[in-house]
């Protein structure tokens, strides 16, 4: 939906890094604020990214926060489904699941989204949750009842464990029940759930689909089975693992489906929140076909449940409340800590990185804490952006989510396309990579320089804040460096069959790791390299040109738009965009230049200078490549590196951290393939320790450089020949002395109008003198004969014949 303002996910099983692959990079791409509430129980993988609101929560009453919900608003539209999928690999890509997907469009909207609305209002009475969580489930409330309720028949109807069980809600109709259908992974240890639906509904025929590594008790099943005057069970002949949840029943007239979360147990149908059941969110449909008796399967008994993979019932025990931090959340002018404790277990104060966050006020057994924070706090993250909390006693509270509150609530204004897909989708899209362009010169607005921070704020956090707030999370971590590459999802990943079910075990089922390796064999992922060597010759030259023109027009632009341009050069260039290292070291050498005339802003201090490492590095590596540079690039390479040399205290404080996240991807056949391990800071101090000379001298096959000005070569026919096709190579640095090394010893001059040479004769060397050799030395390096000299004359040494020649 392009115009999305709000997402909202509620789910059991959660894991966020799997949530904000999918999820959250297309939510962000339409600048739409993002919420997932989770339990608290049940988080599997933390977060990487601190840019939306992820809250666990807990129900009062100890029972499982089971909702499956996804809501996609904003004022003009709506998108709202409910269904029995976790925010996981098995979830919402795997599993076997059943949604139902209601749309709301034009000037009214289902009834269904007002009594949704309704309940969300409420929740916040029924689970422990902090302020930030109330807050935005009202806005999405608010949304989904801007325009009125139609009352049309039909509707699904919702369905809550909030104030009536489940069960009570189901209607049963007049006429006698001919089949009851049911679906679920889960049942209760003595099968009462599935006893109190027959009881209720009579039915002729019961047929109960059972799902591989299904959690149940297969002797009381049988008992409430036989009950039934016909009674089928059968199990999909799929391999899945169907963990959709499913009650039909049917008349010779009418048919319903309970659809959603709740599985067929006390806890999801029979109690209430109130009584310690869980919170479970479905709808109640008028179903013209039956759902279960599409799904393919075998017949089952229960008493020989051969393949089923039966895992004992495992209900969930109501845990007291226990000491702990449900969130940090990092707003401009201060941090926040939620905790839920007893009284007696409340601490006076936490510890956030070494920021203390002292108690400003409770709401029953929720306790709020603050600090305010100085303007160099910050917090270190490392795979996750989580963080651990001490208490004033001394406790620690381990992987407690991180929220950037003030990023996560505002609106993009220009998403970068890095928001919905990978760099190297970008590359071979034009309208990608037009859009790129187009939010990098967006990014070039964000001028730090007119930034002023709030008295108290970080400055590096408030100009991330706007950065992300123009262009959005994606850009903004490839312009410092910080984006992550996706992790490989594993088999224990994709198929986690026990991913749900009321607080039970969370074991993996034995041996499913290997059958999902053999039906989802992993692929070899897109980079940039393999991308640009997709395009054609076409391609690649307009892209070469467009990358070219965008160099020269961010000239002028401020340090984060140039950090992201220079990164996104480099990234092309090892990935082979120029072929001819002659092309990308001018293209490296001015976008190094246009580093350094940056005004430099403190809070990017690191990534400035990492980059600009990283950056001399590689154009030293373009130098190196070329067996002969073009003269005026080498003398303005020689310009530049005297620039930096006055600025080495700077490059050298560039930490390790941010020159490794800069090198990351750029090894490869164009750097070379140990690039990515080079040394930078160490190699660049080597760099602006030496001179052009120096360069030069170690292009030249057999020459050294001996105490820093006289170069000494080897023989190659003669001395005489060696000295002056050494020469020769160094025209561009003037009465260089060249030395052989060999005899009859040769020492030589060349400064582009007058050659002079000594040659060792006995005791004493014969100086010779060719002057005004307009065409150069060239020729007579290969071999041509040189004219007779302007003059000869006898010295005592090189110097003194070099002193001698004169002017």
């Amino acid at each position: 939906m392009a115009d999305a303002e709000e997402v909202l996910v509620l789910t059991y099983t959660c894991d966020l890094s799997f949530f904000e692959d999918v999820c959250l990079r297309e939510a962000q791409a339409v600048r739409a604020r993002t919420t997932i509430l989770f339990d608290a129980d049940r988080l599997t993988r933390g977060p990487r990214r601190t840019d939306y609101i992820a809250l666990p929560v807990i129900c009062r009453t100890g029972g499982a926060f089971h909702p499956k919900l996804v809501v996609i608003a904003s004022e003009a539209d709506a998108v709202v489904a409910i269904g029995s999928g976790n925010a996981t690999p098995s979830g919402w890509h795997h599993n076997a699941e059943v949604w139902t997907v209601l749309r709301g469009t034009g000037p009214t909207v289902p009834q269904t989204f007002h009594d949704l609305a309704d309940w969300l209002r409420r929740l916040p009475t029924a689970v422990w949750m902090e302020d930030l969580g109330r807050e935005r489930l009202d806005r999405v409330a608010d949304i989904l009842t801007c325009r009125p309720a139609e009352h049309a028949p039909g509707q699904p109807v919702l369905v809550t464990t909030a104030a009536r069980p489940i069960i009570e809600q189901l209607p049963v109709p007049k006429a006698p029940v001919t089949s009851l259908a049911i679906a679920a992974p889960f049942f209760d240890p003595r099968a009462e759930a599935l006893r109190r639906l027959v009881d209720r509904f009579g039915p002729a025929t019961l047929n109960l689909m059972l799902t591989r590594d299904v959690q149940c008790d297969p002797d009381t099943l049988a008992k409430v089975v036989k009950g039934v005057p016909t009674g089928l069970v059968t199990t999909p002949k799929s391999s899945r693992y169907h963990h959709a949840k499913i009650v039909e029943w049917r008349t010779p007239d009418q048919s319903w489906a309970l659809t959603g979360s709740a599985n067929c147990s006390m806890a999801a149908l029979v109690k209430t929140m109130a009584t310690g059941g869980n919170c479970e969110l479905g709808l109640l449909t008028g179903t013209p076909e039956a759902l279960i008796s599409a799904v393919p399967v075998h017949e089952l008994d229960l008493e020989r449940p051969t393949g089923l993979n039966v895992r004992e019932p495992d209900e969930r025990v109501p845990s007291g409340i226990s000491l702990r931090v449900l969130g940090v959340r990092l707003s401009t002018e201060r941090v926040e800590a939620t905790a839920l404790a007893d009284g007696r277990q409340a601490p006076t104060w936490l510890v956030v990185g070494g920021l203390r966050l002292d108690h400003e006020r409770s709401d029953g057994h929720l306790h709020l804490y603050a600090g305010i924070p100085s303007p160099d706090w910050s917090i270190a993250f490392g795979a996750t952006a989580t963080v651990h909390v001490a208490t004033d006693t001394g406790a620690e509270i381990c992987d407690v989510v991180v929220t950037d509150v003030t990023t996560a609530l505002s609106r993009i204004d220009r998403p970068s396309p890095l928001e919905q897909v990978s760099l190297p989708a970008v590359i071979v899209d034009q309208a990608h990579l037009t859009a790129l362009f187009e939010a990098l010169a967006h990014l070039a607005t964000v001028r730090p320089e007119r930034l002023a921070a709030p008295s108290g704020v970080s400055r590096r956090r408030y100009v991330e804040g706007r950065i992300n707030a123009a262009v959005g999370p994606a850009l903004l971590r490839f312009a410092l460096g910080l984006d992550r590459s996706r992790p490989s999802l594993t088999g224990d990943d994709i198929f986690d069959g026990s991913d749900d079910e009321d607080g039970g075990s969370r074991r993996a089922p034995q041996g499913q790791a290997t059958a999902v390796r053999d039906a989802a064999p992993s692929q070899r992922p897109e980079t940039v390299a393999t991308v640009l060597d997709t395009l054609t010759t076409g391609q690649r030259a307009r892209l070469r040109r467009e990358i070219g023109e965008l160099v020269d027009i961010s000239q002028d632009w401020p340090l984060p738009a140039k950090l992201a341009v220079s990164r996104l050069v480099l990234t092309l260039v090892a990935g082979g965009l120029w072929a001819d290292p002659a092309d990308w070291s001018d293209l490296l050498y001015w976008l190094m230049l246009q580093l350094w005339m940056t005004d430099q802003e403190e809070s990017l201090h690191d990534e400035h200078a990492a980059l600009a490492t990283i950056g001399l590095v590689a154009l030293r590596t373009g130098f190196d490549r070329q067996t002969e540079p073009d003269s005026e690039l080498v003398e303005r390479f020689e310009d530049l590196r005297q620039a930096y040399a006055e600025w080495t205290v700077w490059l050298a404080a560039a930490s390790e951290d941010a020159v490794r996240r800069y090198a990351t991807g750029l090894s490869g056949h164009t750097l070379g393939v140990l690039f990515g391990q080079t040394d930078f800071v160490s190699e660049l101090g080597w760099i602006l320790k030496r001179s052009a000379l120096q360069d030069a001298v170690d292009r030249l096959g057999g020459a050294r450089l001996d105490n820093g000005s006289v170069v000494r070569v080897t023989a190659g026919r003669t001395t005489r020949l060696a000295v002056l096709s050494a020469l020769d190579a160094l025209r561009d640095f003037p009465d260089t002395q060249v030395a052989s090394d060999a005899e009859p010893a040769v020492h030589g001059w060349w400064n582009g109008r007058r050659l002079i040479l000594t040659t060792r004769t006995g005791m004493t060397w014969r100086g010779e003198m060719w002057l005004h050799l307009m065409t150069g030395i060239a020729a007579y390096s290969r071999g041509t004969q040189l004219p007779r000299p302007d003059r000869r004359w006898t010295a005592s040494g090189p110097d003194d014949a070099f002193a001698s020649a004169g002017p």
